[in-house]
């Protein structure tokens, strides 16, 4: 960990200092939050927004080692069964459980997305060019992603726009993370999906959109999720999917969502016109990644977790010990 006084802020010197004051006290001299309140004088609540506002604000930086999470029996048996260069595991089983707080998925899904940040700042280096994709976990990363800047480095969206009301577009994520680390950012100025294959490949045609999708044969590392085909499934959330399309890829043996595309329980792409209609990284593309980071956990993703890691659409994995144990078993 690493604490940085000098750190650029929106903050005025006397509130930087705070800051830096109170990210002193809890990550290096180990005080509690209430300890760190009665010895400053304001609330624990005004403490727990210091330490996040340290945080956000790049004041604070935390690092992994990424084999403190890569170094455990269970995820070795994982990289040995799946062929996978690294997996990090996040301890979620104590959130998990049937007795559990409704927000408890929510809480597991910031755990692991928080890792799969920490873990992807820990691979980058000068000269990548890092595709982004979307999704929940995707979008909780980012809002983790730690304040490191990286030399040339480039950061491209890997999926058409979309709407959601459960959270951000996909540029906004790809924008957080080059914001982040001081990457050079390129959004993809398209639909995630179009009308009509006629439409699509007209639009792939243009200039500027044809040289942005060529940037996918460059990428170096890829940092996606995966999306499940159940009932409340994004893909269908998001508007990419209709309920028709979503029931003829079901009946199709569907179990996973990537970068859009179906994907049955082998890991195949189910090609046909809706996947000629989206605008975004192919599977195939993203296998020819050469660091490709999955980050996603929750039972509820264990049918697409296991048909991505048998597609060998990726070589590092980050997710939760309740999942671990399923992918072994």
């Amino acid at each position: 960990m690493k604490i940085n006084t000098r750190a650029n802020t929106v903050f005025q010197p006397d509130a930087t200092g705070m800051l830096a004051e109170v990210a002193e006290l809890y990550y290096k001299d180990g005080l509690t939050q209430n300890q760190i309140a009665a010895r400053v004088g304001v609330s624990r609540p005004t403490i727990v927004n210091y330490v996040r506002q340290a945080r956000e604000q790049g004041i604070v930086d935390i690092r992994i080692n990424g084999s403190a999470y890569a170094g455990s029996s269970l995820s070795r048996e994982l990289c040995d069964k799946y062929g996978l260069r690294d997996v990090y595991i996040a301890r979620n089983s104590s959130t998990q459980g049937s007795a559990d707080p409704p927000d408890s998925k929510t809480v597991a899904t910031r755990r692991v997305a928080r890792l799969g940040a920490m873990a992807l700042s820990d691979l980058l280096v000068s000269g990548d060019v890092l595709g982004v994709s979307w999704g929940e976990t995707v979008h909780f990363a980012a809002e983790e992603m730690p304040h490191r800047q990286i030399a040339d480095l480039s950061v491209c969206q890997l999926i058409g726009s979309m709407y959601s009301e459960s959270f951000e577009t996909p540029e906004a994520s790809t924008i957080r993370i080059a914001n982040r680390t001081g990457g050079h950012c390129s959004t993809l100025h398209s639909p995630a999906i179009l009308s009509s294959v006629t439409l699509a490949r007209q639009l792939r045609d243009e200039p500027i959109l044809k040289k942005q999708l060529a940037r996918f044969d460059d990428l170096t590392k890829a940092f996606f999720s995966v999306g499940n085909t159940r009932n409340n499934t994004m893909v269908v959330a998001s508007g990419i999917a209709s309920i028709e399309e979503w029931k003829v890829f079901r009946k199709r043996g569907a179990t996973a969502v990537l970068s859009g595309h179906f994907l049955d329980e082998n890991g195949d792409v189910l090609e046909g016109d809706f996947s000629q209609r989206l605008m975004g990284i192919h599977p195939d593309q993203l296998r020819n990644t050469p660091v490709r980071m999955l980050v996603a956990g929750g039972l509820d993703k264990h049918d697409a977790v296991r048909a991505t890691l048998a597609g060998k659409y990726a070589t590092h994995l980050v997710t939760d010990d309740v999942m671990a144990e399923q992918l072994i078993a």
